[in-house]
């Protein structure tokens, strides 16, 4: 693994993870002060809804394709030869690729929206716009990491090749 992507994975679960933590203190102390005080935490759910859910949903695609945890099927793979499963492979990731910059673009196009209505939650005041840039960030970043995937399978095949 390349120091860019032990550096990305770190950084992604970290976030997560505090993510996840705030969340839930956010939410404890929200229940606590609706039952204790009978003062809930003003928009805690589109808070929970619109920032934190978003955050540890979307940062988990490319920490799940970093740690090799998405679902494959090699049904194909497995019976292929080497040179063969890695044009297939490469074929997966490029296409992958592609995938993923349309989904950033459309993300793009639906974070500029909202940027420009000034996009809230629901029925509360709460901000939502600058979350959806999470969106065309993590897209790109995946297909970053599909496009670092086939350098390495290609890598391998000409060391291979190399005899190395």
């Amino acid at each position: 693994m390349s120091t860019f992507t032990k550096v990305l994975d770190r950084w992604l679960t970290v976030t997560t993870a505090a993510a996840i933590i705030v969340m839930m203190l956010h939410i404890v102390t929200h229940a606590l002060a609706r039952s204790i005080f009978h003062a809930p935490i003003y928009g805690t759910n589109e808070i929970v809804e619109y920032w934190y859910l978003p955050i540890v949903a979307l940062l988990g695609i490319p920490a799940a394709q970093l740690q090799k945890e998405h679902i494959t099927v090699t049904m194909a793979i497995e019976r292929a030869k080497p040179a063969t499963a890695a044009v297939f492979t490469v074929f997966a990731c490029l296409l992958g690729t592609l995938v993923s910059i349309a989904f950033a673009w459309f993300g793009l196009s639906k974070a500029l929206e909202n940027t420009a209505i000034g996009s809230t939650a629901d029925v509360s005041d709460v901000i939502t716009w600058p979350v959806y840039y999470l969106v065309p960030v993590v897209f790109v970043l995946l297909a970053v990491l599909y496009i670092l995937d086939v350098v390495a399978i290609l890598r391998r095949r000409s060391q291979v090749g190399e005899g190395k």
